[in-house]
């Protein structure tokens, strides 16, 4: 949490992302920075974001805030913080370059490309169990353990 406060004290940062945003440049904060650093700038006004979820209540007004892992409007991505970070970066990867792009980084990653996206299920090796009765090899397995434990 300090690192937030820090970001939003350093008059430098303060002014390089204005001016950033100012030329219409893509900028975005995830956890806490969000509510504790874009919004207190005045960065979030009249936009959805998201942040970490016990940091919302820290928006301001002027924010409409959205209870999602990612959220992108505008030039502005948010996200909740570090589970949701592969997302929050590959949401900047589709911002900056389009969608082909953002799956190509995502495939080798083995993750969904966006929030809500389904998954697919393969199975390579199918196979049909048949049985009829009770398992023995499981219930002998199961005596052997209770017997086990009584010796012990």
């Amino acid at each position: 949490m300090p690192g937030s406060v820090n970001l939003r004290e350093c008059k430098v940062l303060e002014r390089m992302v204005k001016m950033h945003a100012e030329k219409g440049g893509l900028y975005g904060a995830i956890c806490a920075a969000p509510a504790v650093t874009l919004a207190h700038w005045g960065m979030l006004k009249g936009l959805k974001a998201t942040c970490y979820p016990s940091f919302m209540e820290k928006f301001t007004a002027e924010v409409i805030p959205v209870n999602s892992r990612v959220v992108v409007d505008r030039n502005v991505v948010t996200s909740q913080g570090p589970g949701t970070a592969i997302e929050f970066a590959l949401a900047l990867v589709e911002q900056l370059y389009d969608k082909e792009k953002m799956e190509e980084v995502a495939g080798p990653l083995y993750v969904h490309p966006q929030h809500g996206a389904d998954y697919t299920i393969e199975e390579l090796n199918s196979v049909e169990w048949k049985c009829s009765g009770t398992p023995q090899f499981l219930c002998q397995l199961l005596m052997v353990q209770r017997k086990l434990k009584l010796l012990i």
